[in-house]
Order: structure tokens, then sequence, then C-alpha cells
């Protein structure tokens, strides 16, 4: 059974991190999001200084090596400040995953280091398919092995970093074989064509990309595991991924929440705070309820991948929710906050539109219920 008691690593771990994210980050979050179609490595730079881009990688390839608990609590704090640049560095995990799980020593050598080194960089997770988009099985990027080589073809839409990555993990099938004969690919960035990067509604500052994939030669060692068993490798590395876009939108609801919970101290009508009137304060009071509720859920489904349980149904329940959370806090701050959050320059508009499309990476909640209800 998960603590409720953080140990003294974690509590140092957030300590620091917070403490980065509200002093380096938080104050730029509204620049981050309008200077959003020129992708600025300033700001990944901040948490590639603490090495933080992708803390799941082992220490042996230089990497920070923590539990996904502790991750997880990470990636709230960096949400709370700017959820796109959580967005990328969750984005960059998520390519890592596939490697990580079912990669090789030598392939988690040559690809590994590069994540973690001080000099900032990113990687993307390509699964998504402009036709296809939550039917995973229509997957139409296509590999064919010809003898020593792999020629992959396909289009990949909506790819988190997809036009700053180092490497792409793309998702493929073989041309001759089922529906779910999926293996994963480490493709090389200048190997792929940027068809167009997205102007997306939320997370604006993580760049999102459609890539195309145009008779791509790679060698075998660019492939993980074997051929056409990439399917469990797929659901686990999708399991995982969402546990941790719901550490993002706990984020998004703790900033909301704190944003609204302070202006309605501040804001005085008829001679006193809003805060003082039950109708500004019960609703706050079920928004903190809900937010700690989610946080909790992450952190089980977290606890479950850490103990190596079966955590498919913990992670679709945590994703599910902390959506829900995340678009009822943001939404009921822009009612109290009131006409100044609907100018696109305010933060409480930044956050109703993160929450949004947070809702919908990862699965949306259909999608979740699918899941959840095929485990029931």
């Amino acid at each position: 059974m998960i603590s409720f008691k953080m140990s003294e690593e974690q509590r140092g771990y957030i300590h620091s991190v917070r403490q980065l994210a509200q002093q380096e980050i938080a104050p730029l979050a509204l620049q981050m999001d309008e200077d959003s179609e020129n992708f600025n490595w300033h700001y990944i730079n901040i948490l590639a200084r603490e090495n933080l881009i992708a803390p799941i990688i082992p220490v042996e390839f230089g990497g920070r090596g923590l539990d996904y608990l502790t991750i997880a609590m990470i990636v709230e704090e960096i949400a709370a400040a700017c959820a796109g640049l959580a967005a990328a560095a969750v984005g960059t995990m998520h390519a890592v995953l596939p490697l990580l799980i079912g990669g090789t020593a030598e392939q988690k050598q040559e690809f590994l280091p590069g994540l973690t080194s001080q000099k900032p960089a990113l990687a993307s997770f390509a699964l998504t398919e402009p036709q296809g988009g939550s039917d995973i099985e229509s997957n139409h990027t296509i590999a064919t092995y010809m003898g020593d080589r792999i020629i992959l073809n396909g289009l990949k839409d909506y790819v988190i970093n997809g036009a700053v990555a180092q490497f792409v993990t793309v998702c493929a099938k073989s041309n001759t074989t089922g529906k779910r004969a999926f293996q994963f690919f480490i493709v090389p960035a200048n190997k792929i064509k940027v068809n167009m990067i997205r102007n997306t509604m939320g997370i604006r500052y993580v760049n999102t990309a459609q890539l195309a994939m145009e008779n791509v030669a790679l060698e075998n060692r660019y492939a993980l595991g074997q051929r056409d068993s990439g399917y469990l490798l797929l659901t686990q590395t999708l399991d995982i991924g969402r546990t941790l876009i719901a550490a993002i939108e706990v984020g998004i609801a703790r900033a909301a929440f704190q944003l609204v919970l302070d202006y309605s101290r501040d804001r005085e009508q008829f001679g006193r705070p809003i805060f003082s009137n039950q109708g500004i304060s019960f609703p706050l009071a079920s928004m903190a309820t809900s937010i700690e509720a989610a946080r909790l859920m992450v952190w089980r489904a977290c606890d479950l991948i850490d103990k190596e349980e079966d955590f498919t149904q913990a992670s679709s329940m945590a994703k599910m929710y902390a959506s829900e959370v995340a678009q009822n806090v943001t939404t009921g701050a822009i009612d109290i906050i009131g006409a100044a959050a609907y100018d696109t320059g305010h933060i409480a508009n930044v956050y109703f539109r993160d929450a949004k499309v947070c809702g919908i990476v990862g699965g949306t909640n259909n999608i979740q219920k699918m899941i959840i209800s095929s485990l029931l």
C-alpha cells in the first residue's frame, strides 16, 4: 500500500523542483503560451540544467533513475508552472518508454545519454495518425523488411516534440500480418519530413507536428524487439504515459485553484472578500477535495507501476478523473474571476485551454471508460 507520507528524498525533489518551477518557469507561462510559433529552447534548458527532461532514464545512462511516483510528483510541479513545458518532458519520457522496456543494452547506450546532458534534447512518440485517431489497430504506417534494411512509410499526426526531437519512436505495422502486428522503431529526426506544425488550442509551448516517412531506410539495429511483437509493449507504454499525463492535469488544476483562491480572498464586493460568500467558498471546497482525490489516484497508479503489479485500470481511472477535475476546476476558476479571464492573455484562460487539450492527449475520457469497463 502506498504511504501517504513522502520520503525525505521525495520531499527534497519536490522542494527543489517547486522552487525552480515557480521562480523560473511560472513567471514566463503567459509568454510561453503567446510565443508558440517558434519553439524556444531557453525554457527546455531550465529542465535540462537539472536533468529533469527525462528523469525516468537510469543512472547508468546519465539519468536520475527515479521511480514513477516521484516522477509524477515532479511532473505535477512543472505542470503547475507551465503545462506545455511539462508536456514536452512527458512526451520525451513517452518516447523513451519502449526503449527502456523493450530495447537492448546497446540501443539504450546509443540513444539515452543524449537526453540526459545539460545541452537540451527531446524525443517524440509517434502513434496517432490523421485517419485512425483512437483506433490504433487501423495504423497505416508500414514497416517493410528488405534484407538487412527496414523501409518505413506512413504519416503520423499530433506528435509532441515532433519537429524538435532528436529521435522519434515510431509505431508501425508489418505489411503482411494481422491488426496487432506492431513494432517500434527508433528513427533519427533527420530521416523524417515535417509536414506541418499544429497551432493547438492548449499546451501551446510544446511543439506539435505532423510527420511523414517516405521510404525511410533503417538498419535493423533501429528496431525494438522482435518483428510484429510490439502490441504488449505498446499497451504498456500507453498505460504508463497516460498516468504521467494525469499528473500534468493535477498540476493544471492545482495552479488554477490557487489562482482563484487567492483572487477570492483579495477581491472585495459589498465591503468584504467574495470568499466569505458560500456561493464562492463552497465550490472552492469541492475543487480542493477533487484535486486531492485526483492526486491520490495518480499516486496509486504510479505505486502499482513501481511494484510491477497490474496497473492498466488504475492508470485509466487516474487519467479520466484527473481530466474531469482539471476541466471542472479551470472552468470554475473562469466563472469566479469573470470577464477578465475570458481574455486569452489571462493565465486562467491558459489553464482552461491546457486542461481541455490534456483531456484528449493520451486518450479521451470515453477511451478511458472503454478500458475501465473492459476490466470490470
